[in-house]
C-alpha cells in the first residue's frame, strides 16, 4: 500500500464511503484490472503543522506484558502492547521494521509502513509474521500522531459513525470441565455486562476428532436451550472440519438459529470453505483472521469465500490496512468484523476502527471475566453496560498508562 496507490484511488474510495456497495453480480468474478480499494489517504500534515521526527522506537517488558514505544523528539510518546505473537517475532521487528521508523517523519506513516514492506526486499518475509511487526509499530504510531493533535486516532481518519458498539462474550470450552457449569458461566457474564450473545467453540481446533464431534452435538442445543430462543449465538471451528463436515456441522448449527460460522476449514482451504458457505444458507461463513495479503482479501470477498470478514488489526499490519480491507470487501456487498478478543489495551486499535468503518458488522468480541479486578496499570476500565462498549473520545489510542510502570521496565529491543 504505497503513496502513489493511495492518491491514484483516494477519490474512488471516497466514492466507496458515500455510497452502496454493488453485489457480486454487478462485481463479477473476474478480478479487477483497476488498483485495490483504499481508505481515503488522510492529510496528517495539515492535521499536524510541524515535522513529528521519530526519535526512537523501542519494545519494553513491563506487568508481563511487551508494550512498544514509538518516541518524538519533543518527547512525545506513542504505545501499545504487543499481542503474543510478538516474542518469537523480535529479531524481525528490530532487523527489518524499526529502520524504516526511526529518524523518519511520523506524518508519513503511510509511506513508512509501506517502505517497512517494501524495501531491501522485506517483502520476501511478507505474511502474519512481518505484518505483525509493522502493524504494532504503526499503532503506537496513530497513538504518538493522536496524542500531538489532541484528538483520537479515528477523528485523524475520517469522520466516525458510531460511538459504541454491541459485543458478545466469549469462551474457549472444548471439554475438560462439566457443559452445563460452562453455559452457566456464560449466563453470568451475559447478565454482568448486559450482553445477548455468546461465542463458542466447535471441533477439537484443527482436528475433529469422534469425541469432539459428540461433543459439539451434545453441546450447541444445550447452549441454546439454556440462553434461550432470543440469544444471539455465534460459533468458530477453528479449522477443525473438513468441507463435507463443515457443511454438515453448518446446517446442524442452521436447526440452532447460529447465527454466524466462523473458520470452519483450514483457513488455507479457500475452495473448501467456499463450498461450505454455497451449501449453508441461513448462517452467515465469516473467517480472515490468518490473513496479511490485501490481494487474497479482495480474491476472497469477490469469489464469496466468506460473507464476514476478519482481519486481526495487529497480523494484519494496523489499523489502516485493516480499513483497507474493509473498504475491499465492500466493494463486494462483504461485512467486516476483525479479529479483537481483548479486555485489555490492545482493544485500543479496534476502537478507532470501530469508530469509522461502515460495514461493521453484528456484535464484536469481548472477554470478560467476572472474578479479575480492574488493572491498576492503565485506564479506561473496560467496561461494558447494556451490551455496548463505548469508543473513548480522548487523545491517541484511548489508553493511558501508569508512569509507575516505566520504572522497572526492561527493554527487549
Amino acid at each position: 500500500m504505497n503513496r502513489l496507490e493511495f492518491l491514484k484511488t483516494a477519490s474512488a474510495a471516497a466514492l466507496l464511503v458515500s455510497g452502496a456497495p454493488p453485489t457480486d453480480a454487478q462485481a463479477g468474478t473476474t478480478a479487477p484490472n483497476d488498483a485495490l480499494p483504499t481508505w481515503p489517504l488522510p492529510d496528517l500534515k495539515k492535521a499536524i503543522t510541524s515535522p513529528v521526527k521519530i526519535r526512537s522506537v523501542e519494545l519494553m517488558k513491563t506487568q508481563n506484558r511487551l508494550l512498544l514505544m514509538v518516541t518524538a523528539e519533543d518527547g512525545t510518546r506513542g504505545i501499545t502492547q504487543c499481542n503474543d505473537r510478538m516474542p518469537n517475532l523480535t529479531s524481525l521487528l528490530k532487523g527489518l521494521v524499526l529502520p524504516h521508523f526511526v529518524g523518519q517523519d511520523a506524518r508519513d506513516l503511510p509511506q513508512l509502513v509501506d517502505n517497512a514492506y517494501r524495501l531491501n526486499s522485506n517483502y520476501k518475509y511478507a505474511g502474519m509474521p512481518l505484518w505483525n511487526c509493522i502493524g504494532s509499530v504503526e499503532i503506537a504510531t496513530w497513538d504518538l500522531l493522536g496524542r500531538l493533535a489532541q484528538k483520537p486516532v479515528y477523528a485523524l481518519l475520517g469522520k466516525p459513525v458510531r460511538q459504541e458498539y454491541p459485543v458478545y462474550i466469549s469462551d474457549w470450552y472444548r471439554g475438560g470441565e462439566p457443559a452445563e457449569g460452562v453455559v452457566d458461566r456464560l449466563l453470568e457474564k451475559m447478565a454482568a455486562t448486559g450482553a445477548n450473545g455468546v461465542k463458542i467453540k466447535l471441533g477439537g481446533r484443527m482436528v475433529n476428532t469422534p469425541e469432539d464431534d459428540a461433543r459439539t452435538r451434545m453441546y450447541v442445543p444445550l447452549v441454546r436451550k439454556k440462553l434461550g430462543d432470543k440469544a444471539i449465538i455465534y460459533a468458530d471451528g477453528n479449522g477443525s472440519f473438513t468441507p463435507k463436515e463443515g457443511i454438515e456441522t453448518g446446517k446442524f448449527l442452521e436447526n440452532y438459529g447460529v447465527a454466524i460460522f466462523e473458520e470452519p476449514c483450514n483457513f488455507e482451504d479457500e475452495e473448501g470453505m467456499r463450498q461450505v458457505n454455497q451449501a449453508l444458507t441461513k448462517i452467515k461463513l465469516a473467517g480472515g483472521e490468518q490473513d496479511s495479503s490485501l490481494y487474497r482479501f479482495e480474491r476472497m470477498a469477490r469469489t464469496s469465500v466468506y460473507d464476514l470478514y476478519q482481519p486481526d488489526l495487529y497480523y494484519n499490519g494496523g489499523i489502516l490496512r485493516a480499513l483497507q480491507v474493509a473498504e475491499i470487501v465492500r466493494k463486494y456487498g462483504k461485512l467486516i468484523a476483525p479479529h479483537t478478543p481483548k479486555a485489555d489495551p490492545l482493544i485500543a486499535p479496534f476502537w478507532q476502527f470501530a469508530a469509522l468503518a461502515p460495514n461493521l458488522y453484528g456484535l464484536q468480541e469481548f472477554v470478560y471475566n467476572p472474578s479479575e479486578k480492574p488493572a491498576s496499570w492503565f485506564t479506561p476500565n473496560m467496561r461494558v453496560q447494556n451490551g455496548n462498549m463505548p469508543i473513548p473520545a480522548t487523545p491517541g489510542l484511548g489508553i493511558e498508562y501508569d508512569e509507575g510502570i516505566w520504572k522497572q521496565a526492561e527493554k527487549i529491543v
